[in-house]
Protein backbone atom coordinates (compact mmCIF):
# COMPACT_ATOMS: atom_id res chain seq x y z
CA UNK A 1 0.00 0.00 0.00
CA UNK A 2 1.44 3.18 -0.49
CA UNK A 3 1.35 6.47 1.63
CA UNK A 4 -0.98 9.52 0.33
CA UNK A 5 0.18 13.35 0.16
CA UNK A 6 -1.67 13.87 3.37
CA UNK A 7 -0.35 11.02 5.08
CA UNK A 8 3.23 11.68 4.46
CA UNK A 9 2.29 15.47 5.32
CA UNK A 10 0.71 13.96 8.87
CA UNK A 11 4.37 12.87 10.07
CA UNK A 12 7.03 15.02 11.44
CA UNK A 13 10.39 14.57 8.88
CA UNK A 14 13.85 15.30 10.20
CA UNK A 15 15.18 18.20 7.99
CA UNK A 16 18.07 19.13 9.64
CA UNK A 17 20.27 18.37 13.23
CA UNK A 18 23.44 19.23 14.78
CA UNK A 19 24.49 20.39 18.12
CA UNK A 20 23.29 23.55 18.01
CA UNK A 21 19.85 23.16 15.78
CA UNK A 22 17.01 20.90 15.04
CA UNK A 23 14.73 21.22 12.11
CA UNK A 24 11.33 19.27 11.53
CA UNK A 25 8.62 19.38 9.27
CA UNK A 26 4.81 18.68 9.73
CA UNK A 27 2.05 19.32 7.65
CA UNK A 28 4.08 20.97 4.79
CA UNK A 29 6.02 23.43 7.08
CA UNK A 30 9.50 23.57 7.98
CA UNK A 31 10.17 25.26 11.63
CA UNK A 32 12.86 24.99 14.16
CA UNK A 33 12.26 23.29 17.13
CA UNK A 34 13.49 24.97 20.72
CA UNK A 35 16.90 24.14 22.58
CA UNK A 36 15.48 24.32 25.79
CA UNK A 37 12.77 21.33 24.96
CA UNK A 38 13.14 20.31 21.59
CA UNK A 39 9.76 21.62 20.76
CA UNK A 40 7.80 23.98 19.01
CA UNK A 41 7.09 27.58 19.78
CA UNK A 42 4.39 30.06 19.32
CA UNK A 43 3.33 33.41 20.12
CA UNK A 44 2.91 34.77 23.55
CA UNK A 45 1.35 38.44 24.80
CA UNK A 46 5.63 38.46 25.41
CA UNK A 47 6.95 37.51 22.24
CA UNK A 48 7.61 33.89 21.08
CA UNK A 49 7.82 31.15 24.09
CA UNK A 50 8.99 27.53 24.24
CA UNK A 51 5.45 25.27 23.87
CA UNK A 52 6.66 23.00 26.20
CA UNK A 53 8.03 25.28 28.91
CA UNK A 54 7.14 28.69 28.02
CA UNK A 55 10.33 30.17 28.38
CA UNK A 56 10.86 33.19 25.70
CA UNK A 57 13.25 32.67 22.77
CA UNK A 58 14.55 33.61 19.55
CA UNK A 59 11.69 35.09 17.56
CA UNK A 60 13.42 32.79 14.99
CA UNK A 61 11.81 29.54 16.52
CA UNK A 62 8.71 31.01 15.81
CA UNK A 63 8.73 31.19 12.08
CA UNK A 64 7.61 28.44 9.62
CA UNK A 65 8.60 27.77 5.67
CA UNK A 66 5.87 26.20 3.34
CA UNK A 67 7.30 23.06 1.58
CA UNK A 68 5.14 23.66 -1.09
CA UNK A 69 5.86 27.03 -2.15
CA UNK A 70 8.96 27.15 -4.08
CA UNK A 71 9.73 30.95 -3.06
CA UNK A 72 9.47 30.17 0.32
CA UNK A 73 11.07 27.25 0.02
CA UNK A 74 14.56 28.74 -1.92
CA UNK A 75 14.10 31.47 0.86
CA UNK A 76 14.22 28.68 3.52
CA UNK A 77 16.76 26.66 2.30
CA UNK A 78 19.40 29.64 1.87
CA UNK A 79 19.27 30.60 5.37
CA UNK A 80 20.06 26.88 5.78
CA UNK A 81 23.18 26.64 3.88
CA UNK A 82 24.06 29.93 5.09
CA UNK A 83 23.92 29.44 8.98
CA UNK A 84 24.56 25.54 8.87
CA UNK A 85 26.73 23.07 7.87
CA UNK A 86 24.07 21.63 5.62
CA UNK A 87 24.37 20.38 1.90
CA UNK A 88 22.12 21.56 -0.92
CA UNK A 89 21.50 17.82 -1.56
CA UNK A 90 20.88 16.77 1.60
CA UNK A 91 18.04 20.03 2.11
CA UNK A 92 15.99 19.13 -1.09
CA UNK A 93 16.21 14.96 -0.13
CA UNK A 94 14.43 15.74 3.12
CA UNK A 95 12.09 18.23 1.60
CA UNK A 96 10.64 15.49 -1.30
CA UNK A 97 10.11 13.02 1.65
CA UNK A 98 8.18 15.05 3.30
CA UNK A 99 6.17 16.26 0.83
Amino acid sequence: MTETTTERRDRIVEIYRDDTAHVVAYAGVAYHLTPCCDASAKGSLGGIVCRSCYQEVCPMYGMGWALTDDKDWARFRAYMLAEYPASAQSLDERRALAL
